[in-house]
């Protein structure tokens, strides 16, 4: 019985340990490597967030990985150093990753200053053009000025790939030293806004059509054909003064192929559900936005984000039928060896009753054969000892009325056979 209790303690502290353990590992935060370049607005938006992560005690963590810039994030989650990167879309995208979430959406915007003569792109050719930075982490626009000249037959280099300062920009228009300005951005950035603010000054700047843009999208993977809205910066007369057709791309948070859907899903949930939180430190945050779920997309997205997206999210149940159907049988597997075990000591327990009861009888019939004092002493030692050290000690089950009262009239039938049996000694001593 006690080798019993102690296994049965052993198991239940075991069990114990497991859920503990198990909870552990479950309620964790998942922290996830991100590939990012460094010093850049994404670079932000992430620490932004990953603080209202901590602040909001979720489930998600980001650990930021600065990259040099978005092709060394992208190469750093093929070699899968991360398991989250934020690329560009007319990059070389990771063959492993699938989008998660869009960042924001970037446009090329070609601008010549008041009074220019310039009317479309194809006139660049032999003109100076201008490649203004928008962000200390920028690459430029280097894939979509390479499908821009292919697509005007302008030639290479026409479009700088270096790109100058925004304190620049107005020394080179005051010096009349440029043709054109590129830049490249968000267009409701503030630095986007400076740069056409600065063309302004003398009066309102042209802005140059790429009236190709939805074929070059057709041709480019990752480049977007998009349109400049009327007035989106501003002013009187609206800039623009009319829409104008351009390019672009988009900044995609993208996520290692192998990471669970479900870990997958919750990480977009968490970053939209902190989205208006993190955009007090970080703006940039409100142009989150998920990407298209269409399975014919040019850049997939990941199954995890999907079926976030598409409410399509398998239940607790779906999720882990699996491990409840094999949690079921092990525990089934368990409780029958606990049955036998149990079976097993109780069995030992009846047969070590019928044992007592088989004693018992066996004194009854000694004490009537007893022939001196000292054997029928020895019975009832024997007597004392089925009651003192055997029911006494629990070593038996706990017995029904019938076993009770059938062990107690042996016991007392023997205690009265040796009784009898010690008078008619004594008197044959006496006689004798």
């Amino acid at each position: 019985m006690r080798r019993f209790l102690s296994l049965a303690v052993s198991i239940g502290a075991l069990l114990v340990a497991l859920t503990v353990v198990g909870l552990y590992y479950v309620e964790r935060p998942t922290v996830f490597r991100v590939a990012v370049a460094k010093g850049g607005e994404s670079q932000k938006l992430l620490v932004a967030l990953n603080q209202e992560f901590v602040r909001d005690h979720s489930d998600v963590r980001f650990r930021i990985m600065p990259a040099a810039d978005s092709r060394a994030a992208a190469k750093a989650m093929e070699e899968r150093s991360a398991e989250l990167a934020v690329v560009r879309s007319d990059a070389n995208m990771p063959p492993n990753a699938s989008t998660a979430l869009i960042l924001e959406h970037q446009i090329l915007v070609v601008m010549a200053p008041p009074g220019s003569s310039l009317t479309s792109i194809a006139e660049l050719k032999d003109k100076r053009v201008a490649s203004v930075a928008l962000d200390s982490a920028s690459e430029g626009a280097g894939a979509l000025l390479d499908a821009l000249e292919q697509q005007y037959a302008l030639p290479p280099q026409t479009l700088p790939r270096k790109s100058i300062d925004i304190t620049e920009l107005a020394g080179l228009l005051a010096r009349n030293e440029v043709d054109a300005v590129l830049a490249f951005g968000r267009f409701d950035s503030p630095h986007m806004v400076q740069v056409v603010r600065t063309l302004s000054r003398e009066g309102a700047p042209s802005f140059l059509a790429i009236g190709d843009a939805a074929a070059m999208a057709k041709k480019n993977r990752g480049v977007e054909a998009t349109t400049l809205l009327r007035g989106a910066f501003g002013g009187a007369p609206s800039l623009p003064a009319e829409n104008i057709e351009t390019i672009g791309d988009t900044l995609r948070l993208v996520a290692d192929n192998d990471l669970a859907n479900s870990v997958v899903g919750e990480l977009v949930r968490q970053m939209l559900a902190h989205r208006t939180a993190a955009a007090a430190k970080s703006p940039v945050a409100n142009a989150m936005e998920t990407p298209d779920t269409d399975k014919g997309e040019a850049l997939p997205t990941h199954p995890g984000a999907a079926a976030f997206i598409d409410n399509e999210e398998e239940s607790f149940f779906e999720r882990y039928s699996d491990v409840i159907y094999i949690g079921a049988m092990v525990a089934s597997l368990l409780a029958s060896v606990g049955a036998t075990l149990i079976s097993r000591v109780t069995v030992k327990g009846y047969e070590q009753f019928d044992l007592l009861l088989e004693r018992s009888l066996e004194i009854l019939k000694n004490a009537r054969e007893a022939e001196d004092l000292d054997a029928l002493r020895l019975l009832e030692l024997q007597i004392d000892e089925i009651l003192t050290h055997t029911l006494a000690s629990g070593s038996i089950p706990k017995l029904d009325g019938h076993q009770l009262a059938g062990l107690t009239l042996a016991v007392e039938q023997a205690r009265l056979a040796i009784k009898d049996r010690r008078r008619i000694v004594m008197d044959a001593v006496v006689r004798a």
